[in-house]
């Protein structure tokens, strides 16, 4: 049944596994001496908690209504995650940004880096899920409502950072369905959010493309209105769905500016800065200004220096701080977050460069270009449970991960192979990436979930969805440039070839490439001995040019699969933590037997 926490509680030993004792141990430890002073009042003794390890629980109605608003709070976050990038190309053409398009997706990743750590320290130091939910989710419906006004890119930009504080949120709907559910079942819990993920993330393209599709400058900003029609609807949901008693803590007695200071302001200060200055620096690279310029390196080494001195002082300066040394208790938990930062190589080049793929070889309509990036997310979201219902049957991590990474790989390194008439293989390949891709996200978060106490469950998951924020931005900017750098010499050099051997002279090929790169139709004609033929050879060979320009993208991500696959290897074995016990549920609980037993009577 529900208890409270207890002192003297007596826990019953599971597999006689010494990690579980050390364990619990330091859960206790944190609850109790570890944040108090002799005049601290003991005000976790209120606290609901489930602690049966070997009887299931019965959940009601209260429970299944908070995972249905935490369920359309993820769905929300990916829609609107996903729904722009699909469209960036007419976007940016219609507010004339093209040369900063890269900020509309890269804002939100740099929000959740910077933000999400700082919001979710916070959730746990507080015990203030909720009202940081509906309040960061408020400030995206603002930023939502913003952006369909814009005449610039600026303004565009300026929302999607708005955005980004949901978006930054995102820890929390991830550590939350984990903590009022049985440990046993998180895997499971975890799945079923992810398939809102894959729902939101399959759907997002289609109503941005197919507005978009419908008109060029009202359809994306229409998506703006639905997206923040979403975040209305989820404040709500949130409000009125996801009601948990309220938990306690040792600074309950104190007073809000005494409470603020027991924050790590330092660390919170120095992460911000250094995070912000450094993922500036990688998206300014060229874009506009040369990686040699004043303005990227003085940029790129502040950012270092103040990333630096965060962890140190981190390591030096406190214990308890963002980067709580408890956390690092178990060596799950600096595995889970090396494979996630490999993850996210591995995922944001699909993200981001597969729909340009497909736009410039396969498909140029918007809707339809949306639905070639529906199988990956489709097969993500179909196998996500399959991988989640395996981790809480078996009660591991480690095989289902294992196995998950090996696909994905797979799916990456195929679509490195991808050519200009190979239009069935990128949807196949595409699908096979999914069928892996729903494995590691929801695994790497379970694992450390279970890998650091429940008081620091909010601060885990946002230092795991950081590092594959970081990931993702840090490796945009390597991609973008690698990208960028190849076409600057492939596309030229593909189309005077192909162009030359169709029989063009070679004397008139540097002006075929330039009309051809500029697509100018009219001035391609014009050339001496062109020909429809030669026009047809010309595309071909820019054709080329684009696609062995993006497979390097994917070449570079592949092999991190295989590192992260290492990695998994030295996971330790969760099966001891993955019982029935419940952390924090949101409504009292009763073992299944003993509910039966009440109602016979």
């Amino acid at each position: 049944m529900v208890t409270a926490t207890d002192p003297a509680f007596s826990e019953k030993p599971l597999h006689d596994l010494e990690v579980k004792d050390d364990f619990e141990h330091r859960e206790m430890t944190a609850r109790g001496t570890a944040e108090s002073t002799p005049d601290t009042p003991d005000t976790a003794s209120a606290d609901l908690e489930y602690k049966d390890e070997d009887e299931q629980p019965v959940l009601h109605h209260r429970t299944y209504i908070a995972l249905a608003a935490l369920f359309l709070l993820n769905f929300t976050q990916v829609i609107a995650l996903n729904g722009p990038p699909a469209v960036l190309t007419y976007l940016a053409a219609d507010v004339n940004g093209a040369a900063h398009s890269s900020w509309i997706p890269n804002a939100l990743s740099l929000v959740q880096a910077v933000g999400g750590p700082v919001i979710s320290f916070a959730s746990d130091t507080f015990q203030a899920r909720k009202t940081l939910l509906v309040a960061t989710c408020t400030v995206s419906f603002i930023g939502s409502a913003i952006a369909p006004g814009s005449k610039d890119i600026y303004r565009v930009i300026v929302a999607q950072i708005l955005i980004g504080v949901g978006f930054a949120a995102a820890p929390l709907a991830y550590a939350i369905p984990s903590e009022i559910l049985p440990r046993k079942w998180r895997p499971l819990a975890q799945s079923l959010i992810n398939v809102a993920a894959g729902f939101g993330t399959a759907v997002a393209p289609l109503i941005s493309g197919g507005l978009t599709r419908k008109s060029a400058h009202s359809g994306w900003r229409n998506f703006y209105w639905i997206q923040m029609a979403m975040w209305g609807v989820t404040v709500l949901g949130l409000i009125f769905g996801y009601r948990p008693p309220k938990r306690h803590t040792a600074l309950d007695h104190l007073s809000l500016g005494q409470k603020i200071g027991r924050l790590d302001l330092p660390g919170m200060g120095l992460l911000s800065a250094g995070l912000t200055l450094l993922l500036v620096a990688l998206s300014l690279g060229n874009n506009p200004w040369p990686w040699t310029s004043a303005r990227v390196l003085s940029t790129l080494i502040l950012g270092i220096v103040f990333l630096a001195a965060f962890g140190l002082y981190e390591w030096k300066g406190t214990k308890t701080g963002i980067l709580h040394h408890e956390l690092f208790a178990m060596r799950t938990f600096h595995l889970c977050i090396l494979v996630m930062f490999c993850e996210g190589i591995m995922v944001f080049a699909l993200i981001l460069f597969y729909p340009a793929l497909t736009v410039t070889l396969f498909e140029s309509d918007p809707l339809l270009a949306g639905v070639r990036q529906m199988p990956v997310w489709v097969c993500g979201g179909a196998t996500t449970v399959l991988y989640g219902v395996w981790s809480s049957k078996r009660r591991t991590i480690r095989a289902p991960l294992m196995v998950g990474f090996a696909i994905f790989t797979a799916g990456i390194a195929a679509l490195a192979t991808i050519q200009p008439k190979d239009s069935v293989n990128a949807i196949v390949f595409n699908g096979l990436a999914g069928i892996g891709v729903g494995a590691p996200l929801i695994l790497l978060i379970v694992g450390v979930q279970l890998s650091t106490p429940h008081h620091l469950i909010a601060t885990a998951t946002a230092v795991l969805i950081s590092s594959r924020a970081v990931a993702g931005t840090v490796f945009m900017a390597i991609y973008t440039a690698t990208v960028s750098s190849a076409a600057s010499t492939k596309l030229p050099k593909s189309v005077a070839t192909a162009a030359i051997a169709a029989g063009l002279s070679p004397e008139y090929a540097t002006e075929f490439v330039g009309d051809m790169l500029t697509s100018n139709a009219t001035a391609l004609q014009s050339i001496p001995g062109v020909t429809p033929a030669i026009i047809q050879a010309g595309t071909a060979g820019l054709l080329q040019g684009y696609a062995d320009s993006y497979r390097l993208v994917f070449i570079i991500a592949a092999p991190f699969g295989a590192v992260a696959c290492l990695f998994i290897y030295f996971v330790e074995d969760m099966s001891a933590l993955m019982t029935y016990r419940v952390d924090a549920p949101v409504e009292e609980l009763h073992a299944r037997h003993h509910a039966h037993e009440e109602e016979k009577a």
